[in-house]
């Protein structure tokens, strides 16, 4: 599988619950197949993976090798519990399943954050992720990552108006 490219960009869930792949990423996944769209570790983190199945299938591998045999099959329950097969269209556009707009801020129509890693794709609502950036240093339930409106208000301020939250750290 050839690697691809690490960054971010953002993006927007449209009404169709769809996302577009980023144009900087697209060589990282190619349009005429299958994707894993995935929940790492179960459903109680705040993003999505998106990968092929090529690397899934290396991931849980490795995995399943590192667990005992009373495990393995909790293990496998847990992974593939939580995937699902997208396929882009010619557009480079996905939809994100049903099941995962309930979680942490899939909604129609939100803004979304792609963090690139070579081989596979973060998926974030941004609201979400403005709250983990905010909240990374302490410790942060996954309750925290509820998006409250009157808190991405907040922040959208101080992302809008940095020399203010300076000003507000120097006279504190």
């Amino acid at each position: 599988m050839a690697k691809g490219k690490r960054g971010s960009a953002e993006g927007t869930m449209d009404q169709k619950c769809r996302a577009g792949l980023p144009a900087k990423f697209e060589e990282m996944f190619p349009r005429d197949e299958d994707l894993v769209l995935w929940e790492p570790q179960g459903s109680d983190q705040p993003y999505l993976l998106l990968t092929t199945e090529e690397y899934f299938d290396e991931v849980l591998d490795r995995e399943y090798a590192l667990v005992d045999k009373a495990e393995r099959q909790d293990l496998l329950r847990d992974a593939l519990g939580h995937m699902e097969y997208v396929r882009p269209d010619t557009a480079g556009r996905f939809v994100i399943p049903e099941k995962y707009h309930a979680k942490a801020g899939f909604d129609r129509g939100c803004r979304l954050l792609f963090l690139a890693n070579r081989t596979y794709m973060e998926i974030w609502p941004l609201a979400v992720w403005r709250i983990w950036e905010n909240n990374r240093r302490g410790a942060v339930s996954r309750f925290d990552y509820t998006p409250d409106p009157v808190r991405i208000a907040a922040l959208d301020a101080l992302e809008a108006a940095p020399e203010a939250q300076l000003a507000n750290e120097v006279s504190a």
